[in-house]
């Protein structure tokens, strides 16, 4: 299969979307699919990924020339690309307002898959722009669903809002999990970890990974641990990632006094997760009360604690249309419940073999079904099964 790829994220930066996008083209490549991708130029490293030839672009565009001009030079470079290439699939990244790729897939008459990872008219509601700019951008992400052949979704809740918000058929929009890199080389120990993040050795320790944003609940965190300090003296929290939000977090930690407790990383590439997630007991996925009612309790950082097997403690109020290992093996708690979090984090705590079987699971259950390899596998099943249908009939 023949694919015109195009995202428009930061690959110098080593959080989700570096991660998302380099994971999917290598999910392609591992198929047997060739891939045109069309991204903005890394500062540092270039990516090499076999059967895939990049095309880099400016990589700003956070002005209003800058986005004008990312705009009309994915056209150019797309348009050209369809001209003197036969693509079989259009695959995008969604970007706000960005016409190219639907435009590109009704002049050539090729099938658009829009992969989503928000939802952006509401996200743009709430950062202050005017509101006639969200009304241009629902009314361009309305064009582009309508014309896309299948939309890519990473949650269950997300599936149903866009399903309700566009009144697309539910044919159209598949959940697909984010999936993850499978780790080269020998991952620390324990001990070996703890001693490079530098807490006690014989600690329990609380993990987050990922950027620092208002959708994840850090209060609840800090306040849990708060509450867990008679029965877990010796709790730690490791927060790996970095983001706009760290400021107000140091001023939180201090007014806790929790400056002895919580270690911040920033970020770390991919490659270094090994030497550094084997120290934590507990991965966390907390998304606010608001967050977690938007995009539901799996997020892209589930399949990085499940790889290095890390029992994971969710929040949200429904694990409904997952799959059933997800439903097994997560421990749910209430968006925003400090106790709760806190009895969760105790009881785990005193019963290690849960946490090591629920563990397991999650493990099994990533390997086998959401490498990235298995994730675009599943990408290219919906792709051959919409083909068969339309051509059936």
């Amino acid at each position: 299969m023949k694919i015109l790829y195009f995202s428009f994220v930061e690959l110098d930066v080593p959080n989700a979307c570096q991660t998302h996008t380099l994971g999917v083209l290598r999910g392609f490549s591992q198929n047997g699919c060739q891939v045109d991708a069309l991204v903005p130029r890394p500062i540092k490293i270039r990516p090499i990924i076999p059967d895939v030839k990049f095309y880099y672009m400016w990589p700003w565009r956070f002005s209003r020339f800058g986005e004008a001009w990312v705009k009309f030079l994915s056209f150019i470079i797309m348009f050209i690309l369809c001209l003197i290439k036969r693509f079989n699939v259009i695959y995008v990244r969604e970007m706000e307002a960005n016409p190219t790729p639907r435009l590109c897939s009704k002049l050539f008459h090729i099938p658009l898959y829009i992969e989503i990872n928000d939802l952006i008219v509401l996200v743009a509601g709430e950062t202050g722009l005017p509101p006639g700019v969200v009304r241009k951008i629902q009314r361009n992400q309305a064009l582009d669903f309508i014309q896309a052949k299948g939309l890519i979704v990473p949650s269950s809740p997300m599936c149903k809002w866009i399903t309700d918000t566009y009144g697309l058929p539910q044919n159209k929009v598949h959940m697909v999990l984010n999936g993850t890199e499978i780790a080269t080389g020998a991952a620390f120990d324990k001990n070996r970890a703890r001693k490079k993040v530098g807490i006690p050795h014989d600690c329990f320790c609380l993990g987050f990974i990922g950027n620092i944003y208002n959708r994840y609940d850090f209060s609840t965190t800090f306040q849990a641990i708060t509450k867990c300090h008679d029965a877990l003296p010796h709790l730690h929290f490791v927060v790996i990632g970095d983001g706009p939000i760290r400021s107000e977090l140091d001023r939180e930690i201090n007014k806790l006094g929790l400056e002895n407790k919580i270690i911040f990383t920033g970020y770390i590439q991919q490659e270094e997760f090994g030497r550094i997630l084997p120290a934590i007991d507990i991965g966390l996925l907390l998304l606010t009360e608001k967050d977690a009612t938007r995009y539901g309790p799996v997020t892209t950082k589930l399949s990085t604690y499940a790889y290095y097997k890390l029992p994971v403690i969710t929040a949200g109020f429904s694990l409904q249309g997952y799959p059933d290992e997800l439903i097994r093996a997560l421990y749910l708690i209430p968006p925003g419940d400090t106790k709760a979090l806190a009895d969760m984090i105790i009881w785990l705590y005193r019963h290690p073999e849960e946490r090591y079987r629920n563990a397991k699971v999650l493990h099994e259950f990533v390997m086998h079904k959401l490498t990235w390899d298995a994730v675009v596998r599943n990408i290219l099943e919906i792709m051959k099964t919409d083909s068969i249908t339309t051509d059936g009939g």
